[in-house]
């Protein structure tokens, strides 16, 4: 008994030491959004995400591509819409649940329609519509008849003659 955890001991020393370095770039790349330094804290990011990619007896639910999609968040925080996709597609085929990744698909469009971009969020959400169809249906309809109006009312009226 006392060999096995004495062995336990030794194992998790081992182990643990390596998640808490992990841990700690974690935590490193949490503060350096916070500081705004995005390019920092991606690289950071993916320094936590390649370090649990190497560890061999990693709990089988757990996949590292999970922190593209927090490096696609801080893309789609500054502004980079494209890189932010990249990396949401990126997670996608490395695992990444269709669940999460439809989420961040969404939020794509939506910046696009906050930012009075339209067509540009009815692309994305077309694109990758398959992903939830019924969610963003939901959001292709809203926008579309958004997208309707404007146009109508940038339509002038023709002017009557008067007789």
């Amino acid at each position: 008994m006392k060999r096995v955890v004495i062995s336990l001991l030794i194992s998790c020393a081992a182990g643990c030491s390596l998640f808490s370095d992990s841990s700690q770039k974690l935590r490193d790349a949490d503060e350096l959004t916070r500081q705004g330094k995005y390019d920092e804290a991606i690289e950071a990011y993916r320094e936590h995400m390649t370090s649990r990619l190497e560890v061999s007896d990693r709990p089988e639910w757990e996949n590292p591509y999970f922190y593209l999609l927090t490096i696609g968040d801080v893309e789609l925080g500054r502004g980079d819409t494209e890189k932010a996709l990249q990396t949401y597609e990126e997670a996608e085929k490395n695992g990444v649940g269709t669940p999460l990744i439809s989420d961040r698909y969404r939020a794509v469009a939506s910046y696009f329609e906050e930012h009075g971009e339209l067509q540009k969020a009815l692309d994305v959400l077309s694109k990758y519509r398959d992903r939830d169809p019924l969610l963003f249906d939901a959001m292709l309809d809203r926008i579309a008849k958004e997208l309707t109006r404007k146009e109508s009312e940038t339509i002038a009226p023709t002017p009557t003659a008067k007789s």
